[in-house]
């Protein structure tokens, strides 16, 4: 079991409180008009109290080390919320900038939940927006200064149910007939913290 040393959890809050959780730049994953699973609704985002409940558009916010730091791996961060929402700040773009003190270059995945009106096969959504995540990760390393070989995936409560399924599952569900579709969906490491790893008897109902 990993525990964070108090230094260490005190760095994080200091990161959380005196510097900009913004993003250098935010990516669709989907090519207008063709992202799967769709009704093709316009839908706007909303934020309620830092918690992301609806997207307008699926994607990844990008945050890259310093050309002198970069180690070149990557991570994809899924952020918890019980999959009915994003805690994109804590468990999102704080993990980032945590990494980047690391020479990690990471991506937080806005990914689709559940519960969005636009989605045909709900059960389906976070995990075509993972799989599309890690294609597009891999087929742009080059412009993010990242190995393809060390991309991995992190994720907390219902964000590391969603990590563990793209690291285990064995199904390609997120194919359009594009490109990307011929990119290895590999990842090289899953780092799971307090995830939710079963949905069935023993799973616990409340929002995390």
């Amino acid at each position: 079991m990993f525990l964070m040393r108090p230094s260490l959890f005190l760095f994080v809050l200091t990161v959380g409180f005196f510097s900009t959780t913004h993003a250098q730049q935010f990516l669709k994953i989907w090519p207008d008009g063709r992202m799967p699973n769709s009704r093709g609704l316009d839908l706007d985002e909303i934020i309620i109290r830092e918690r992301i409940t609806q997207f307008d558009s699926p994607g990844i916010d990008v945050f890259l080390t310093s050309k002198d730091d970069n180690s070149a791996a990557a991570v994809l961060i899924c952020p918890p919320g019980g999959y009915q929402k994003h805690t994109y700040i804590l468990a999102g773009t704080l993990w980032a900038k945590w990494f980047n003190t690391m020479g990690i270059n990471a991506f937080v995945l806005k990914y689709r939940l559940p519960n969005s009106p636009d989605l045909i096969k709900r059960e389906k959504g976070p995990l075509q927006d993972a799989q599309r995540a890690v294609r597009y990760l891999r087929a742009n390393a080059a412009q993010f200064r990242i190995d393809p070989q060390r991309i991995g995936v992190v994720g907390s409560s219902a964000g590391g149910h969603l990590a563990a399924l793209l690291g285990t599952f064995d199904e390609d569900i997120a194919k359009i007939g594009d490109a990307l579709d011929s990119v290895s969906l590999d990842i090289a490491f899953m780092i799971l913290v307090s995830p939710v790893i079963t949905m069935g008897e023993y799973t616990h109902t409340r929002a995390a």
